[in-house]
């Protein structure tokens, strides 16, 4: 793929992000507008659907210059992994949401099953938009600094993508058991394979496998995991596997509709 900055001049369109600019941070920004709009009433009652968090926040990028040019960054688009397409400018990855999906989020699924087994499931399920900012601003606690939200973009499908931003690293491949040490050091307990929870902030960390840990340096960079907050009964179940000193194994569930509308 190319490596020059992304053509910004095409006339009667936004530009595409700069790749020598200053990088505010609008991960926070965007998370607290969405959650504000909805807080003050700009949502019906219930959880917001897939439209409503697209609207807004394509509404939030076009008040401040944000939305950005299609044709200036589709056309550089390259297949990263399962979540992005991707192209590199400069020293940065930048991210682009695939599919009108967001990513996944982590919870708990209850199954009907006969008696004496368990039928709650670690289930990682399509994300929101607003799940997806959630999920970038508890990255950036975890890694400061590593995500930058460049944009908004509307496709001409009318679809609508996130553009992210990340530095580019030399990839080194790391090992399971040193991707467990990392984050033991870190003081998280391990919950499923590629999975730790950290109760001294009630951070849960998923998807944390030898491709999306990298080394940089000294250090190990988890730069493509999903972390989450858990709460209710997810929380309890996490609680229940680390007392019990056993681990689970979460099942992907991407085919499944969403649980939004």
């Amino acid at each position: 793929m190319a490596s020059e900055p992304p053509n910004d001049s095409t006339p009667g369109c936004e530009a595409a992000p700069d790749a020598g600019a200053a990088r505010p941070d609008f991960v926070r920004p965007a998370l607290d507008y969405l959650r504000g709009v909805r807080a003050a009433g700009g949502a019906a009652s219930g959880p917001p659907t897939f439209a409503w968090q697209k609207e807004n926040l394509c509404e939030w990028a076009r008040r401040l210059g944000l939305l950005l040019d299609p044709e200036a960054i589709v056309r550089r688009l390259g297949r990263g992994g399962q979540e992005h397409d991707i192209f590199h400018a400069g020293e940065r990855v930048f991210k682009v949401t695939r599919s009108g999906m967001f990513g996944l989020s982590p919870g708990l699924e209850i199954s009907l099953v006969s008696s004496g087994e368990d039928g709650r499931r670690f289930q990682l399920w399509e994300a929101t938009p607003l799940e997806y900012l959630e999920r970038l601003d508890l990255h950036n606690q975890l890694v400061p600094g590593l995500n930058v939200l460049e944009g908004v973009l509307v496709q001409a499908d009318g679809d609508m993508a996130i553009v992210t931003s990340q530095p580019r690293f030399d990839i080194v491949p790391v090992t399971g058991p040193e991707i467990d040490a990392w984050f033991a050091a870190q003081g998280f307990a391990k919950i499923a394979e590629s999975a730790y929870y950290r109760a001294a902030d009630n951070l849960a960390i998923f998807d944390a496998h030898d491709k999306n840990v990298i080394r940089a340096g000294e250090l190990l960079v988890p730069f493509d995991v999903i972390p989450c907050h858990p709460e209710g009964g997810f929380l309890q179940f996490i609680a229940d596997t680390i007392r019990s000193g056993q681990t689970v194994k979460p099942q992907r569930t991407v085919s499944t509709t969403p649980r939004f509308p």
